[in-house]
């Protein structure tokens, strides 16, 4: 009976030594596949993660080539380009509940800025998706929601030296801008908050600013001219549209029909 007995708990054991070793063996796919997850889910577009390495000793992780895809509409591949992340974290914090990272540090971070043929920035549709929180996806409300997810609080953020390209796509005009260092505290507050919540906060910020930069050097004058123009031609076809069917089928039943048309 107790070699039973002993056998059971060897077995616990090493099953239970096991599921650690796996973790820690694999912590750095299972951060690099987090934010990939989390991200794609925060901005409705393709995140992805180069590598990452995580010091289990002093708890100094490093995060390689993280992008962030361009939402749909735009030519270039990716909005954000974040070079290095290097952060450090709370150790004794990954015992429990909420995870506390003491900094992260975003070097040379680039923004590939674009003004379409409508007159639409990509920053501010990543805004748009934002404020929607991927509410198309189930996994994505129930990570916004908390349901799931750890809880993070996040000490301090820093973005240096980082660069803007602005592209105007139908002047065919480029611009290189710089981005100011932005710094963000207390992220999470005191009860933490999710990956993607804290996401789509540090991204809202990351996007504010680097329009604001934009508006300050004049490109944004360009966005309220394309969109004039793209209206003018919207009212042209219709005023065309209403000649045709006046014509076919009398300005009677023409305004009739423009009324069920809504235009």
């Amino acid at each position: 009976m107790k070699k039973v007995v002993l056998g059971a708990i060897l077995v616990l054991l090493i099953t239970i030594g096991g599921g650690v070793y796996f973790l820690l063996s694999n912590l750095d796919d299972l951060v690099k596949s987090a934010i990939e997850t989390y991200g794609s889910e925060a901005t409705q577009t393709t995140v992805r993660v180069g590598s990452v390495q995580i010091g289990l000793q002093d708890g100094s992780g490093t995060i390689r080539g993280l992008t962030v895809g361009n939402p749909q509409g735009f030519t270039s591949p990716q909005l954000f380009s974040l070079g290095e992340i290097a952060t450090q974290i709370d150790l004794d914090s990954l015992s429990g509940d909420l995870v506390v990272i003491e900094h992260i540090t975003v070097r040379a971070p680039e923004i590939f800025f674009e003004l379409n043929q409508a007159g639409k920035s990509n920053l501010e549709a990543l805004k748009q998706n934002l404020s929607s929180g991927g509410s198309g996806s189930s996994a994505s409300s129930a990570s916004q929601s908390g349901v799931g997810a750890p809880k993070l609080i996040i000490r301090k953020v820093l973005f240096v030296d980082g660069n803007i390209h602005a592209k105007v796509v139908p002047l065919s005009k480029d611009y290189e801008l710089k981005l100011p260092k932005i710094e963000l505290s207390n992220l999470g507050g005191n009860s933490g908050a999710t990956p993607a919540q804290i996401a789509d906060q540090v991204l809202r910020v990351l996007t504010d600013r680097a329009l604001a930069e934009i508006k300050q050097q004049g490109i944004d004058q360009y966005k309220e001219k394309l969109e004039a123009e793209v209206k003018q031609r919207i009212d042209e076809e219709k005023q065309k549209l209403t000649e045709k069917i006046n014509e076919k089928l009398g300005e009677q039943v023409g305004d009739k029909l423009k009324g069920l048309l809504n235009y």
